[in-house]
């Protein structure tokens, strides 16, 4: 059974029989997930632990696809998954209805069941449908095949599913000023968090990364890379919006009133 917070027009939906996932986030009747009709597997938005050097391919199941346990409140979804022994981690989703900003606030927290100290960065992956612009504020350094336009002021990814495989390519990137955000269709899907620098982040890994297919694109976001003592948990939050693009807005690589617009959401 799914749950949902619902304020005014906005709908966020999550299935906890699968891995606790995000199946829907929805202003009115579009929806900027992609969900399982694009891929049977690789769909709506879901949590890792970072760096993937860690578990290689596929993400460890007990998080990604497993049921987790639920508490459902009037504004408030609390969701738990089971433990992956491999890891020594036990994941915690809880995601809570702003209605004062119309916004979701997302924090997840990662649970060292393990005897030992473990190192990991939170890390969540959403996918939206082919088409749209994805962009953040450019940060220090960018690496990797996909292809964007990188200026002062934001780095820019259209995505054009004719110029891409069903395999697909990644880029990584330190990012500024604490958001990643998707236009296309009119609306504006932001993600607003903590700006990680750095000497933070995961190594091998990135504070944003995009990866896009011929099918979709998963915006990524890590928080920081820290130790989490045995018995200890670590937590990270991360809020976001769905908005309607104001007339005359352009969803072109460095519009600056793109960015105003967005800048002024996150805040």
């Amino acid at each position: 059974m799914k749950h949902s917070l619902e304020f005014d027009d906005l709908t966020f939906e999550v299935d906890p029989l699968v891995g606790g996932r995000v199946t829907s986030f929805r202003l009115g009747g579009s929806d900027v997930l992609a969900g399982p009709d694009v891929d049977a597997h690789n769909y709506g938005s879901t949590f890792w632990t970072s760096p993937q050097s860690d578990w290689g391919w596929p993400p460890p199941i007990e998080v990604d696809r497993h049921p987790y346990d639920v508490l459902a409140g009037p504004d408030s979804l609390i969701l738990t998954s089971s433990c992956h022994d491999a890891l020594g981690i036990r994941v915690t989703k809880s995601f809570v209805m702003d209605r004062a900003r119309g916004a979701i606030l997302l924090e997840y927290s990662i649970h060292n069941v393990g005897t030992t100290p473990k190192a990991y960065a939170p890390w969540e992956v959403s996918r939206v449908r082919a088409g749209g612009l994805t962009f953040f504020p450019t940060g220090a350094w960018f690496a990797g095949s996909l292809r964007v336009e990188r200026c002062t002021k934001a780095t820019w990814f259209f995505h054009d599913p004719a110029t891409l495989s069903d395999v697909g390519q990644k880029s990584a990137a330190d990012g500024a000023g604490g958001f990643v955000a998707h236009a296309a269709d009119g609306l504006l899907f932001l993600k607003s968090f903590a700006d990680v620098p750095p000497e933070l982040q995961a190594p091998g890994e990135g504070e944003i990364e995009i990866y896009a297919n011929n099918r979709y694109v998963e915006i990524e976001v890590q928080g920081p890379y820290a130790t989490i003592e045995a018995g200890a948990s670590r937590s990270w939050a991360i809020t976001w919006y769905l908005r309607k693009l104001p007339a005359g807005v352009t969803t072109s690589s460095a519009s600056e009133e793109l960015l105003d617009f967005t800048a002024a959401v996150a805040g």
